[in-house]
């Protein structure tokens, strides 16, 4: 899986979790795109789109910023 196709996936599952379309860039926790909820619903969509585990503590602003933050950990949790 490309790094584009994986930033599509995160797009549509932030589509279906928040109901809004983002792009890269949007700073989805300062734009108040994602709550604290919305933040753990994701990570749930994220963990069984991409069979990846993402415990509790890295569901943080570092990880959860934007798309591209968000493409950069799933890359780095398929590694």
């Amino acid at each position: 899986m490309t790094e584009a196709e994986i930033k599509e996936l995160i797009k549509q599952e932030v589509r279906n979790v928040t109901f809004t379309s983002v792009n890269d860039e949007d700073a989805l926790l300062d734009q108040n795109i994602l709550d604290s909820v919305g933040a753990v619903d994701l990570a749930v969509a994220l963990e069984g789109a991409f069979g990846i585990s993402i415990p509790f503590v890295d569901i943080n602003a570092q990880h959860f910023q934007s798309v591209n933050a968000l493409a950069a950990y799933v890359l780095l949790k398929k590694g």
